[in-house]
């Protein structure tokens, strides 16, 4: 990797945490406070309302009645298996996502 892509990918990295770091810090009450990840993907929702597995970097929260109706859903990874979804508190689901960027970050600067 060239120093230019690297500097590149570590600022974007740099950036998200501290986004990331934003969105726990805001963190309060909220009517939708839980992220579903399916595998390494999140549930979100397209602009119909209909929901979609995706990687994104914000991705859509849901309220406690929405986590109901989504769990009884089956999900089904590649290889055509059931795969049961995890349900994650917002602000715990970005500070796993920020432990992530850290790691990578700590990886990326020793090269």
């Amino acid at each position: 990797m060239n120093n230019e892509v690297l500097n590149v990918t570590l600022d974007e990295l740099k950036k998200r945490y501290q986004d990331y770091q934003h969105q726990v810090e805001m963190s309060v009450i909220d009517n939708y406070p839980f992220i579903i990840q399916v595998e390494a993907l999140t549930v979100s929702t397209d602009e119909n309302d209909h929901l979609i597995v995706q990687n994104v970097k914000y991705p859509t929260q849901f309220s406690n009645k929405a986590v109901d109706e989504i769990l009884t859903l089956t999900f089904k990874n590649g290889n055509g298996e059931a795969v049961i979804p995890k349900v994650y508190p917002q602000a715990v689901w970005y500070k796993e996502q920020m432990n992530n960027i850290e790691e990578t970050i700590t990886q990326l600067e020793q090269l």
